[in-house]
């Protein structure tokens, strides 16, 4: 009875020793000193704790790597690295987005062109209604402009309110060719930008020239 309690008390304290044994090998890391020899134990010295180092599992295999640690200049790159892939990454997204709507919105060239000429059709009526409206502008300026002109050679000032209406008649003549021309530079944008999309929608479908 004696004999057999003493074999198990063995063989109890043989798998505590595996499971010790297993746990100081999990628990094992190992770095490069400053010669660059490999070295291996279950504390990294202070000197090397900031350097690459492996740590190790049961049966010796590596477990996980850490790299080092980077420098302040590292970090600094690193950042401005990070900045870099993400303002790519978002602007990527963003022209994919544009891609999808490109595709989903026209189904042709042709539609592209025709919504184009849509948009500039309409600019070209708001800028023939303009020169509509300028027309008679000019025309009542040229009536009041005679008036004045009338009243000088009568020897007579003319009045304020006549001289303040050429003035107004005048602005709105300068504000609407500013429209105009602002309108003319509209459509330029627009058939620079339908331009781009028809090349841009070609290359998605693969259409050649």
């Amino acid at each position: 009875m004696r004999k057999q309690l003493f074999s198990t008390l063995v063989i109890l304290l043989s798998l505590s020793g595996l499971i010790f044994s297993g746990s100081v090998q999990a628990r094992m890391k190992c770095w490069k000193n400053d010669e660059g020899v490999r070295e291996c134990g279950d504390k990294i010295p202070p000197e090397f704790a900031q350097k690459s180092h492996e740590e190790l599992g049961k049966g010796g295999l590596v477990r996980e790597k850490t790299k080092r640690a980077l420098t302040d200049e590292e970090l600094v790159e690193q950042q401005r690295l990070d900045k870099i892939k993400a303002a790519e990454e978002k602007e990527l997204a963003k022209q994919q987005k544009k891609d999808e709507i490109l595709l989903n919105t026209f189904s042709n060239v042709e539609d592209i062109e025709r919504a184009r000429d849509e948009r500039v059709t309409a600019l070209e009526a708001a800028i023939s209604l303009t020169k509509g409206r300028n027309e008679k502008i000019h025309s009542e300026l040229d009536k009041r402009i005679q008036k004045a002109a009338a009243a000088e050679r009568a020897g007579k000032t003319p009045s304020e309110a006549l001289l303040k209406d050429i003035e107004s008649l005048n602005r709105q003549l300068k504000n609407n060719e500013v429209f105009i021309e602002g309108k003319h530079a509209e459509q330029e944008v627009i058939k620079t930008e339908h331009a781009k999309d028809i090349a841009h929608f070609k290359k998605l479908k693969g259409i050649s020239d």
